[in-house]
C-alpha cells in the first residue's frame, strides 16, 4: 500500500543560508528615563535655529524661543561670533525642555542624565562670566544670560523639590482576596501595597537629594560675584537698578516700574546727556550710558 503524503524534502543550503541570515527579531526598546529624554544639545541648537521642530510639546522651550533678541539670533546663526552666549541659550533651552517633561518623569529619574545637564548649565555660567563681548549690546546680552540662566536653574530644582513633595494618592479600598482556581498556569503576585509604598518613597528620597543638591548649585552662582555689579547711584530715581561695567565704564540703566519712563528718570538722563555721556535707549525701560568719544585734540594755530 503506498503512502498518499509527500514526504518532507530536505532544505537545499540556499534556504539554510537564509534563514541563517533572517534578522532576530528586535527587542522593543525603553523610553529614556528623565531627563535623559530631553532634546540633545544638537537638536536643541537646531531647534534654536530654527531648522528642526519636535513632535512633543515643550511650552517652555517654545516660550524661551519665541522671546529672542536680536543679538542672541545672531549668535546662534554665526559661529565663532558670540560662543558662550549660543551655548548659554542652547543650556537654557534644555533646561526649559526638562522642566516641561518633569510631570512625565513618574517619580522616576536618570541620575547620570542629570548630573550631565547640571554640568552643562554649571559650564555655561563660568563661561559667560569669562567672557569679553566685543560690543556694549552683545555684554548687556551676556550679562542678562547670565543673570536669568541662574535664575532659571533655582527655578528648576525647585520644581524638582515641589514634585518631589507631591503628596501619595489615598490608599484604594481593600479588596477581598480569592483563592483563584488551579488552571495549570504559573502566576504572579503584584506587589503589596505596603511595598509599592515603600518604593515610592524611596524614589521620592532619591529625587529629594538630587533637588538639595541643585539648589546648592544655584545658591552658589547667586552668591558669585557677577561681570558687573548692580547699585544705585547717587541722585538716581527711585525704582532704577543700575549696573556699571568696570572695564568698560558703561552702565546699563533699568526701570524696576510697569510702563513708560517716570518724568524723575527722564530728567535724571538727561542730566547724565549734560554730563558727557552718551544715553541710548535699548529696550523700554532700558538704557545704555556710554562715555562719549572724545574729540580730537586740534593744533594751536597762535591766532590772537
Amino acid at each position: 500500500m503506498s503512502n498518499d503524503q509527500d514526504p518532507q524534502l530536505p532544505s537545499t543550503p540556499d534556504e539554510s543560508a537564509v534563514a541563517a541570515q533572517a534578522p532576530a527579531p528586535r527587542k522593543r526598546e525603553q523610553p529614556a528615563m528623565w531627563p535623559g529624554n530631553v532634546p540633545s544639545q544638537a537638536q536643541a541648537l537646531e531647534v534654536l535655529r530654527g531648522r528642526l521642530s519636535l513632535a512633543v510639546s515643550l511650552p517652555g522651550a517654545r516660550k524661551l524661543l519665541e522671546k529672542l533678541t536680536q543679538p542672541e539670533r545672531e549668535a546662534l546663526l554665526v559661529d565663532g561670533q558670540a560662543d558662550a552666549l549660543r551655548e548659554a541659550l542652547v543650556a537654557r533651552w534644555r533646561l526649559a525642555a526638562a522642566r516641561d517633561l518633569l510631570l512625565t518623569a513618574g517619580g522616576k529619574v536618570d541620575s547620570e542624565a542629570l548630573n550631565a545637564l547640571l554640568a552643562e548649565v554649571d559650564h555655561s555660567l563660568e563661561t559667560l562670566r569669562a567672557a569679553t563681548p566685543s560690543t556694549p549690546e552683545l555684554g548687556l546680552a551676556i550679562d542678562r544670560t547670565w543673570e536669568t540662566l541662574t535664575q532659571e536653574a533655582v527655578d528648576f530644582s525647585s520644581d524638582v523639590k515641589a514634585a518631589s513633595n507631591q503628596p501619595e494618592p489615598p490608599a484604594p479600598a481593600p479588596v477581598a482576596h480569592h483563592k483563584p482556581a488551579a488552571t495549570g498556569k504559573v502566576s504572579f503576585d503584584t506587589e503589596s501595597q505596603e511595598q509599592a509604598s515603600r518604593r515610592k518613597k524611596v524614589q521620592l528620597l532619591q529625587i529629594s537629594a538630587l533637588a538639595v543638591v541643585m539648589l546648592a548649585v544655584g545658591a552658589y552662582h547667586f552668591t558669585s560675584m557677577p561681570r558687573s555689579q548692580p547699585s544705585n547711584q547717587t541722585g538716581a530715581p527711585n525704582n532704577t537698578l543700575i549696573t556699571t561695567d568696570a572695564k568698560t565704564g558703561t552702565q546699563v540703566v533699568r526701570s524696576t516700574l510697569v510702563g513708560p519712563a517716570s518724568p524723575e528718570l527722564r530728567a535724571w538722563l538727561e542730566q547724565q546727556k549734560a554730563k558727557g555721556l552718551e544715553v541710548k535707549e535699548l529696550d523700554p525701560g532700558t538704557w545704555l550710558l556710554s562715555p562719549a568719544p572724545k574729540a580730537p585734540a586740534t593744533a594751536d594755530t597762535g591766532s590772537p
